[in-house]
C-alpha cells in the first residue's frame, strides 16, 4: 500500500469514531456546520452586492449612455452631423444621438422646481430608451407631436393653442401635481434683451405625460423635450450639446472613448469623450469597496468555523496518540502521519465548503424567485436584487477551502512530532 493511500485510509476511518468517541464525531459535524453557514452567508450577501451593482449600472447607463462627446467649455457641437457619421463608423459602436442638457425652472400654477431639461431626437436611440420608461401602450408620439389643448389668457377667455410638449418624471410629476394636458411654464437662464432690460427666456410647454426610470432623483430633477424645440428655445443655432453613444459592449466604453477622441481629432475643435466609467467613477470605486469589506468581514467567519476544524484534529490527535505511536513503530514515516490529519481537515473543509455553496445558491434562487421587499423611496428598488455569479461562488469556495486547509498545519505538525517511545512509556 502506498504512503498516500495508507493515510487516506487512516484519515477516513477517522474522521467517523467509535460510539465511545463520539463527541468527537459531535464536534465534526459542528465543523462542518459552521464552515456551512459561514459559505452560505458569505456567497448571499455577495449576490445581493453584485445585484446591487448591476441593478444601479443597468438604471444609471440606461438613462444616461455609455460614452457621451461633448464640446469643450460646454459650448455647443456644431455640424455635429459630420461628427455622428463619423462615430457611427467606429466598430463596436451600436448608436449615436445628439441632446442638449440646460438648467431651467418648471413652473406650474402652485409650485415651481429646477431641473435640467434634455432636448432628444425623434427616433435616436435615446428616445427609444426613454420610451421604455413610460407606462405599457403609450409612445413619445405626443412628445414631438402634441395635440393642441385649451388654455384660459389673461382676459379670462379660453383659446386653443399649440404648445411643445414636456416628459416629467414621475417623482417630479408627484411633487408638482403635474398631469397629461397640463401646461407648465419654463424659465431658462438665458437672458434676452427688452425695453424693460433683460428678463429670462420663459416659454410654455404642455406635459404629455410621466416616465418611471426607477431612479428617484433622476425622475425628480431631467425632463425632456424635442431637439428642435430645446434648440429653438435656448437659441443654439442648430448645434448641440453633445452626442450619446451607445456601445455594443459597454466593457469596452474606455477603449472606444478613446478611439472616438483620435477619431475626430480633425472635427470641431475641443471635443471630448467621457465613457460610463468616468462619469460614475465615485460610484462604482464606492460599490467595489463595500463588496471587498464585506467579503473580509464575512470571510471572519469561516475563519472561525476553522478554529473549530483544529479542535477537532486535536482532540483526535490526542485520542490516537497511541495509534500513532504503534504506526510510526510499524514503519509508518513522519510524512504519512501529518498527511493523516491534513486530509482530515481537507475532507471536513471541503464538505463544509461544497454544502455551504449549495445552500448559498438555494438562498439565493429563493431571494430572487419569491424576492425580499424593501423600500423603494429609499433603494429605487422594490425587492432586494440577486445576482448569482458563479466568480463570486468558485472565489468563495477557494478562499474557504484554502481557509479549512491551512487549519490542519497545527494538529498535523503535532501529530507527526509525537515520540513513540514517550507515548508508550508513559500509557
Amino acid at each position: 500500500m502506498s504512503s498516500w493511500a495508507f493515510s487516506r485510509k487512516i484519515a477516513l476511518r477517522y474522521l467517523w469514531s467509535k460510539r465511545s468517541e463520539a463527541f468527537i464525531s459531535i464536534i465534526t459535524v459542528i465543523s462542518i456546520v459552521g464552515v456551512a453557514i459561514g459559505v452560505m452567508v458569505l456567497n448571499i450577501v455577495m449576490a445581493v452586492m453584485t445585484g446591487f451593482e448591476s441593478e444601479l449600472r443597468e438604471k444609471i447607463v440606461g438613462t444616461d449612455s455609455h460614452i457621451v462627446v461633448s464640446g469643450g467649455g460646454g459650448g455647443a457641437i456644431l455640424g455635429w452631423e459630420e461628427v455622428a457619421s463619423q462615430i457611427k463608423k467606429i466598430d463596436g459602436v451600436a448608436s449615436v444621438s445628439p441632446f442638449t442638457y440646460h438648467q431651467v425652472l418648471i413652473r406650474s400654477e402652485t409650485r415651481a422646481s429646477g431641473l435640467l431639461l434634455r432636448g432628444i431626437q425623434e427616433g435616436s436611440a435615446t428616445a427609444e430608451q426613454v420610451s421604455r420608461y413610460i407606462p405599457p401602450g403609450r409612445t413619445l408620439d405626443p412628445l414631438f407631436r402634441p395635440s393642441a389643448i385649451t388654455v384660459s389668457l389673461a382676459s379670462g377667455e379660453e383659446s386653443e393653442a399649440q404648445l411643445p410638449g414636456i416628459l416629467v418624471g414621475r417623482s417630479l410629476a408627484t411633487s408638482l401635481g403635474l398631469f397629461a394636458g397640463m401646461p407648465v411654464s419654463v424659465l431658462s437662464p438665458q437672458v434676452t434683451s427688452t425695453p424693460f432690460g433683460l428678463v429670462p427666456s420663459f416659454r410654455r410647454f404642455v406635459v404629455v405625460g410621466s416616465y418611471s426610470s426607477g431612479l428617484g432623483e433622476y425622475e425628480s430633477g431631467v425632463a425632456y423635450i424635442s431637439l428642435p424645440e430645446a434648440q429653438k428655445f435656448f437659441d443654439m443655432q442648430g448645434g448641440v450639446t453633445g452626442l450619446e453613444v451607445r456601445v455594443n459592449d459597454i466593457n469596452k466604453a474606455p477603449d472606444i472613448a478613446q478611439v472616438i477622441v483620435d477619431t475626430v481629432d480633425g472635427g470641431p475643435s475641443g471635443l471630448s469623450a467621457r465613457d460610463w466609467t468616468q462619469t460614475n467613477k465615485a460610484l462604482w470605486d464606492a460599490i467595489q469597496l463595500e463588496k471587498r469589506v464585506y467579503f473580509i468581514v464575512l470571510l471572519l467567519i469561516i475563519v472561525m468555523a476553522s478554529f473549530s476544524i483544529v479542535t477537532t484534529l486535536i482532540m483526535i490527535v490526542l485520542e490516537k496518540r497511541k495509534d500513532i505511536a504503534v504506526m510510526k513503530t510499524l514503519g509508518a514515516s513522519t510524512p504519512s502521519i501529518g498527511r493523516i490529519f491534513r486530509i482530515q481537515g481537507a475532507v471536513i473543509g471541503g464538505i463544509g465548503t461544497l454544502l455551504g455553496l449549495f445552500l448559498g445558491f438555494v438562498g439565493c434562487w429563493g431571494l430572487k424567485k419569491f424576492g425580499f421587499p424593501i423600500d423603494e423611496k429609499i433603494f429605487q428598488m422594490s425587492t432586494l436584487p440577486v445576482t448569482i455569479d458563479p466568480a463570486n461562488f468558485a472565489m468563495v469556495g477557494v478562499a474557504a477551502f484554502l481557509i479549512c486547509f491551512f487549519a490542519t498545519v497545527y494538529p498535523a505538525r503535532r501529530a507527526a512530532s509525537l515520540e513513540p517511545s514517550d507515548v508508550l512509556r508513559y500509557d
